[in-house]
């Protein structure tokens, strides 16, 4: 089984994509993806990234392969009515944080993720969306720090917390935290360094590892291959599916 965690559907300023769900779920498919989990791509730049949920939830009541994976603002006052809202949607697993386009301190969302993991929900944030080289001068996002995001699973324990789009050098900085928490994981969608998959499954990280395309900012077989093209098939099943079936149930 292959399960993205970390796809969108939308619009993107800067880069023309064929982001609307079916386009993205075609492409996804295309390459065998089983699960998808999806994000609001146009909740980014609106003042109420909630608004964008509605998307997502309607691609999950049209297709059974679609996890939604809304966007939560702890900022913004609506958050636990947005939250339990969400916890009426089908196959429900995770919710995603956008912490530098809101913006706020990950200490703020303290709250949020209390109440997530009362819910059993985990959840996904995203340190990255565009490379700093190719945003607009006058729209410079910067990139949330990894080691922020893990010292979120260390002050939530009882939390899955997966880091979004981090870089191949982000994640092998945290390598000693992904194996000390057992709470911690790290989605590939952005990890491009020569051999990255292959040396940080050589480092013990097999099982931390998340299967992410970044579709449709990023081209979904340049994904599969990342995984695939250096990993014998064991490795490549726990990246590509079975490490997040465990996340996700």
């Amino acid at each position: 089984m292959i399960i993205d965690i970390n796809a969108w559907t939308g619009h993107w300023g800067t880069l023309p994509i064929d982001g609307d769900v079916g386009s993205v779920r075609a492409s996804l498919k295309g390459i065998g993806v089983d699960r998808i989990c999806l994000s609001p791509l146009d909740a980014a730049w609106r003042s109420n990234p909630h608004l964008s949920n509605i998307r997502v939830y309607a691609a999950a009541q049209e297709f059974e392969d679609i996890i939604p994976v809304p966007l939560l603002d702890p900022t913004i006052a609506t958050w636990r009515d947005e939250l339990s809202y969400a916890l009426t949607q089908p196959r429900l697993s995770l919710v995603k944080l956008l912490p530098t386009y809101s913006p706020y301190d990950l200490s703020a969302a303290d709250d949020l993720f209390r109440a997530l993991a009362e819910s059993g929900l985990a959840v996904i944030i995203q340190t990255r969306l565009e490379d700093p080289r190719r945003q607009h001068p006058l729209a410079q996002v910067p990139d949330v720090p990894a080691t922020g995001v893990a010292v979120v699973a260390e002050r939530h324990t009882d939390l899955t917390v997966i880091i979004g789009g981090p870089t191949w050098t982000a994640i092998r900085a945290l390598r000693e935290k992904l194996l000390a928490l057992p709470n911690l994981y790290a989605d590939v969608s952005q990890a491009d360094g020569m051999d990255s998959l292959k040396v940080f499954v050589a480092e013990g990280l097999r099982h931390k590892l998340l299967f992410g395309s970044h579709a449709p900012l990023f081209i979904p077989t340049s994904a599969l291959a990342r995984v695939v093209s250096d990993l014998s098939d064991e490795d490549a099943e726990a990246i590509l599916g079975g490490n997040a079936e465990r996340v996700l149930t």
